[in-house]
């Protein structure tokens, strides 16, 4: 756990993990990017609305039996309403959950900078490749960023845009986050919320 204050507002911070790349200052909104010794000012934007959801900044228990803790989330906003990327310490490594209207799933690989076909020729149906992976996609869609609190593995600008895609590979569930800057791929598998138990 570290220590350091907001630039913007000077109120003291803890980042609690060493994958943080990321710290939104819960009491003015300022988006911080870490670095060694300090922070940069990365934006400030609005406080997210408080949606209801199963998890808070700091929230700890179980997924599948392991511990977490969720550090902090991404807001997206899409056709069907919204949905929330957590970013959690799982087990003490780096995952991730995302939970979009009552469903749930839980990531944790990430392939950062993927190779991908170009985006708008993907449909759904297809096979397609996405680095060394070939995946079927189920869906394709677009959101937009809402913001963020808490801490974060990545950071995109609130209302950016992105196009991401459902798929399956290898029994795994797979999302593809496409940005106007790179390509990420998460794999993972979805949860019943028996398995969660938040403390």
């Amino acid at each position: 756990m570290t220590s350091m204050n907001c630039v913007s507002c000077g109120a003291s911070l803890e980042i609690k993990n060493r994958f943080s790349k990321v710290f939104v200052c819960e009491y003015c909104g300022t988006h911080l990017r870490v670095k060694d010794g300090g922070f940069d000012i990365a934006g400030k934007h609005p406080k997210l609305a408080d949606f209801p959801s199963i998890f808070n900044v700091g929230s700890t228990g179980t997924i599948l039996g392991k511990p977490f803790t969720a550090l902090g989330r991404m807001r997206y906003k899409y056709s069907n309403g919204h949905y929330d990327e957590w970013f959690i310490d799982f087990d003490g490594e780096k995952a991730w959950f995302t939970e979009d209207e009552g469903t749930f799933t839980l990531y944790t690989d990430l392939y950062e900078a993927v190779d991908i076909q170009d985006i708008n020729t993907i449909r759904p149906g297809q096979n397609i490749m996405v680095g060394d992976k070939k995946v079927m996609v189920k869906e394709k869609g677009n959101a937009v960023v809402e913001g963020g609190e808490g801490e974060l593995f990545f950071y995109v600008e609130p209302g950016s845009d992105v196009v991401y895609i459902d798929a399956i590979a290898e029994g795994k569930k797979i999302s593809v986050e496409y940005t106007e800057t790179e390509v990420e791929m998460f794999a993972g598998r979805p949860l019943l919320k028996r398995d969660i138990l938040v403390n």
